[in-house]
């Protein structure tokens, strides 16, 4: 009979983790260029190894979070300082929490306090010598969709644009990608990122949604819910079961 409860103790813990995931895209459905993640990967573990008599297996929580690919809707702002991939493609940026350098399609950039380009995490932005891109005042800022940025400067004649460095993007065509346990995105067998393609297109001016379905979300966590409810039922049907099991057996007084 624990066999039953022990089903149902780990499709529990499958359905809580699985409402983690659910919670968190709900969360970030107003961030821009944000990937929603998907159900967990998992892996099946025995309790107790080479023992084919067992049938203690339990789930285990797989070491990367995949994520819907699916492109988000492209919103106009008319602002310089944003920028969208149009179709496939990421931004290569520094994470502002350390670590490896990742991919990202969040292109709400700024500047910060020296003036390099950071987005609303506060992550650099990379150019194709994977450094932090840092720029001077300029009166305007242009970037073309192959991640040129071209610069007027204060005091130069209008319309002279020096050129300045250029956006690292990728296709990350062939690589298997994942969520790291940072929630960037990085190659899903901890490679180092593809080298920088530049055949991702930029649009100035542009914004990419979060790729969050808030309705689909709402109906998983429903589903998951009810689910969550049956477990804890079949939990108490296998203890009432027990205990009938208990009295049939024992002895008449």
């Amino acid at each position: 009979m624990d066999r039953n409860i022990h089903i149902a103790l780990n499709s529990m813990r499958n359905i809580s983790s699985d409402l983690t995931v659910n919670s968190q895209n709900m969360a970030n459905v107003n961030v821009p260029g944000y990937r929603a993640d998907l159900v967990v990967t998992r892996e099946a573990q025995a309790l107790q190894s080479f023992d084919e008599f067992r049938s203690r297996v339990f789930s285990r929580q797989g070491k990367g979070t995949l994520f819907s690919a699916e492109q988000g809707a492209m919103q106009n702002t008319g602002e310089p300082m944003d920028a969208a991939i149009r179709g496939e493609g990421y931004f290569m940026i520094a994470p502002a929490t350390g670590g490896d350098p990742a991919l990202s399609r969040r292109g709400d950039f700024g500047f910060d306090l020296e003036r390099f380009i950071i987005d609303g995490a506060g992550s650099r932005l990379l150019d194709t010598d994977m450094n932090p891109i840092q720029l001077p005042e300029a009166r305007r800022i242009v970037v073309e969709e192959t991640g040129q940025i071209q610069v007027e400067l204060f005091g130069a004649p209008e319309g002279t644009f020096v050129p300045g460095p250029i956006i690292a993007t990728t296709s990350a065509a062939d690589v298997k990608l994942s969520k790291s346990i940072d929630s960037h995105i990085r190659p899903s067998n901890g490679d180092p990122l593809p080298e920088p393609d530049q055949r991702a297109r930029i649009s100035q001016g542009f914004l990419e949604s979060s790729n969050v379905n808030t309705i689909t979300a709402l109906v998983k966590n429903i589903e998951s819910q009810r689910k969550f409810e049956m477990s804890v039922k079949f939990i108490s049907l296998a203890q009432e079961i027990d205990e009938g099991t208990s009295r049939i057996m024992r002895l008449p007084q």
